[in-house]
């Protein structure tokens, strides 16, 4: 009874997300000019290796039929662990696309192991093959969907790979790496997603690349959250004194995109009535002096554009 009540509980809260799914893809391939890869439930006719590497046929057939290990998922488990143990890509990956197939039957199965997974996937993320990282990206972004599993230090160093992998030379690579994080914020917790990503790994790094995708990740949080509810329910007021000190730091970063995605932010919350006072009061007055003429001018433009 106790796992079949936890089972319940997970498909009610990812019937709760499908809109939130639906904000991150249009805001993401609004943002890339990329099309979106599918979602899991991919149809026959589709060209995966458009989207995918060299393992493009293993995940498709895997998404599109019903796999044989559900008959057994206990030992299909089994036998996957010990696959990662050996420490081979070769061997991992089909192990990792196992795991997912679990997570999406019986997600609570994975629960004591994903420690164990998340290292598996950083060890596959620093792989010199880029079909081999894409694959990891997609599994990533299908792992934050069905088993959400937010452990530390592990899941802290999957984000902190992930942001790196976001800023990579190669196209697909970059792509897949930003839709992973898109999934993340989209199915975690907001708290959560908020305290890694102004972290040291994220809005404090030195690669201005990452503080771009931080800008637009936290963007994004902000509207799967809602302003109104962001600045309106007290439990949030840490995840909100983060994103508002976020944003007014990024007004002054070197990168375009990220002194955008910031001034987007902030724009969008300062429609709410208790804005002014609850920025100027969450924001150290050392920073909010220095963007001073930023402010002014967001001002301006949001009371011309009503």
């Amino acid at each position: 009874m106790e796992t079949a009540s936890v089972s319940i509980q997970r498909e009610n809260t990812n019937s709760t997300q499908i809109m939130r799914t639906r904000f991150v893809e249009t805001a993401y391939s609004g943002a890339s000019g990329d099309p979106r890869l599918s979602d899991s439930k991919h149809t026959k006719d589709a060209n995966p290796t458009i989207n995918y590497g060299d393992y493009a046929t293993l995940l498709e057939d895997d998404y599109v039929k019903m796999p044989e290990e559900s008959a057994n998922p206990q030992e299909t488990l089994k036998h996957a662990l010990q696959s990662l143990k050996q420490d081979q890509w070769q061997s991992t990956i089909p192990a990792l696309i196992k795991l997912v197939h679990i997570s999406r039957i019986q997600p609570e199965l994975l629960d004591s192991s994903m420690p164990r997974v998340y290292r598996s996937l950083c060890s596959l993320l620093r792989n010199t093959r880029p079909h081999v990282v894409r694959t990891v990206c997609q599994l990533t972004m299908e792992l934050y969907k069905t088993v959400q599993c937010t452990q530390r230090p592990e899941f802290d160093e999957l984000v902190s790979m992930l942001l790196l992998k976001s800023t990579h030379t190669n196209k697909g690579i970059r792509n897949d790496a930003q839709r992973a994080l898109d999934s993340m914020v989209t199915h975690l917790s907001p708290a959560i997603c908020i305290r890694i990503l102004t972290s040291e790994h994220g809005a404090s790094h030195k690669n201005p690349l990452i503080r771009a995708t931080v800008s637009r990740l936290l963007y994004t949080i902000v509207n799967i959250i809602g302003v109104e509810c962001l600045l309106s329910n007290p439990n949030l007021k840490d995840c909100r004194r983060k994103i508002f000190t976020m944003c007014a730091k990024f007004l002054l970063d070197g990168n375009h995109e990220t002194r955008n995605d910031a001034k987007k932010t902030l724009k969008a919350m300062m429609s709410h009535q208790d804005f002014d006072t609850l920025f100027y009061q969450d924001v150290d007055w050392k920073i909010i002096s220095s963007i001073e003429k930023q402010l002014i001018s967001l001002k301006y433009n949001q009371i011309h554009s009503v």
